[in-house]
């Protein structure tokens, strides 16, 4: 996957520095990026906005502009947003007087002046500032703040004039969205430095390695591409930044001479008499996968009732052990279909006891075709039985949550370093789908990161959802099984992000994503 135009390398802060020394050798490239940055950063906000709520005609808008090229972006950035909101009131925090600041940040002012309103303090002033921002807001609080103050070129200890900033922003509760330009001010400064945190933070140009691992004060990181990474050129790295473009195959038009059969068959095995929905979750979501066809394999109890709910598939009753969980004795089902089948999903809903490991194991051990091992199918020996397989086969893909996989690599916090990764990769030959705020998906060499989705996953039978995507994604792979999965991840996050656009992110069901599938690969 390094080789395509649908990722970017993370790099670190040293190598983010020297990328753009290379890229923008003079002032008029520089000021050609800015301004890109500006619009970019721009288009982020407004429509990340809308997760939280509806942005009025008269938004309120908060700019915090330090010396530096972070704060001309944060300038551009808020003459973009003032020319599609006119009525909009915007408040620029400046920390240096105009003739301090570097010139194409200077050059930004210029563009916004008369436009806005603009503010001087200094660090004696900061015991002021809330009543400050109350007074400027007309004590309505801003819809939107800039963070703008500092970036790449941050060396601790911050200064005190912008340490009484970033202090009194942190603590004034009364700014709707946080977004931070390329990085929150203060990221960096070492474990217990004074940081900005942001909803959102826009990386300008590339991802750096410390939006991977500084989730909480980043927030949802979202790359604002420069042109940095043209046609196939890449940078060495073991992480790279999955962004849209993934979605691209899956968004032309098919062949006009073709039929189910050209798009593969997912076979699902899952469910228990006491948790249907999780596998119909997964049919349902694999139907609209763009698969050809869907085989689910389902507890005769309720085969029936969840044939009724999704009539796309087709509904192969199991026979049950007396927990209500598919009975391994009945594996002769699946394994005289096989012929037909393209991939394998096992896992959604089926229940944890020794009847579904049993059947998990013999999956893995036995089925040679690519294999998806989801939910209650993850397990050690189910890992280890993956280093048996015959290459031929195709992939194991695990897609647990990060308490499935603490459990399954038997450590006792949170792991997801690309290091480790790649190594339990490597070790267990499987490749990964490891779900968490920032997902990373490893193939055993190098880790793609996804950011796509957000709070609104957050939810029962998210997983599940995305389960019955990746299957289906993978049934049509024809041998390049992890980018179609790693596609799934991205669409599944896009969809929704597009629920929380239109209904927010709380008053909604996991189901709802379904209906936003096709909306994303539309551009609607």
């Amino acid at each position: 996957m390094k080789d395509t135009n649908f990722v970017s390398p993370v790099i670190s802060m040293e190598q983010a520095r020297e990328l753009e020394k290379a890229r923008l050798p003079d002032d008029a490239a520089e000021w050609l990026a800015m301004e890109k940055a500006g619009l970019g950063i721009a288009d982020g906000i407004l429509r990340d906005y809308k997760e939280f709520r509806t942005l009025p005609d008269a938004p309120r808008v908060l700019v915090l502009v330090g010396k530096g090229h972070n704060g001309g972006d944060a300038l551009l950035a808020a003459a973009e947003i003032m020319a599609r909101y006119p009525r909009s009131k915007v408040v620029a925090f400046l920390t240096e007087q105009a003739e301090q600041l570097k010139p194409l940040t200077r050059r930004a002012l210029e563009v916004v002046k008369g436009r806005l309103e603009i503010e001087h303090f200094d660090a004696q002033e900061s015991a002021d500032l809330p009543s400050r921002f109350d007074r400027l807001s007309e004590g309505e609080g801003f819809d939107i703040c800039v963070d703008g103050l500092v970036g790449l070129s941050f060396k601790p200890p911050m200064d005190a004039k912008i340490s009484a900033l970033v202090t009194a922003v942190k603590d004034y509760a009364e700014i709707g969205l946080r977004a931070a330009v390329d990085l929150p001010s203060g990221l960096g400064g070492g474990e217990d430095a004074l940081t900005l945190p942001a909803d959102f933070t826009y990386a300008t140009g590339s991802v750096k390695e410390i939006h991977m691992v500084s989730g909480v004060d980043c927030g949802r990181v979202r790359w604002v591409d420069l042109g940095f990474f043209g046609g196939h050129e890449r940078l060495d790295s073991e992480e790279y930044f999955l962004n849209d473009a993934i979605l691209n195959p899956i968004r032309n038009l098919r062949p006009a001479m073709v039929d189910k059969r050209n798009f593969g068959h997912l076979f699902i095995v899952g469910g228990s008499s006491n948790m249907p929905g999780a596998l119909l979750m997964s049919v349902q979501a694999a139907v609209r996968s763009g698969v050809g066809r869907v085989t689910a394999f389902a507890p005769e109890s309720v085969a029936a009732s969840l044939a009724a709910q999704g009539p796309e598939a087709m509904w192969i009753p199991w026979p049950e052990s007396e927990n209500g969980t598919l009975s391994p004795r009945a594996m002769p089902l699946l394994m005289q279909r096989l012929r037909s089948a393209s991939a394998v999903l096992v896992g959604p809903g089926m229940g944890r006891d020794r009847n579904t490991e049993q059947i998990s194991q013999e999956i893995v051990s036995e089925v040679p075709l690519p294999v998806i091992c989801d939910a209650d199918s993850l397990s050690s020996r189910v890992v280890e039985l993956s280093t048996k397989r015959k290459t031929v086969w195709g992939p194991v893909i695990l897609t647990p949550h990060m308490g499935e996989f603490m459990a399954i690599a038997q450590v006792e916090r949170p792991v997801y370093d690309s290091e480790y990764l790649i190594e339990f990769c490597q070790q267990y030959r499987v490749q990964l789908v490891l779900k968490w705020p920032q997902t990373r998906c490893c193939d055993g060499e190098s880790v793609y990161c996804n950011t796509f989705g957000g709070a609104v996953l957050s939810r029962g039978g998210s997983g599940d959802l995305l389960a019955g995507l990746a299957g289906g994604n993978m049934a049509q792979a024809r041998g390049n099984e992890f980018e179609a999965v790693a596609r799934a991840v991205v669409w599944h996050g896009k969809a929704a992000e597009a629920l929380a656009r239109k209904r927010g992110q709380v008053a909604v069901c996991t189901t709802d994503i379904l209906g936003y599938l096709s909306e994303v690969l539309r551009g609607e």
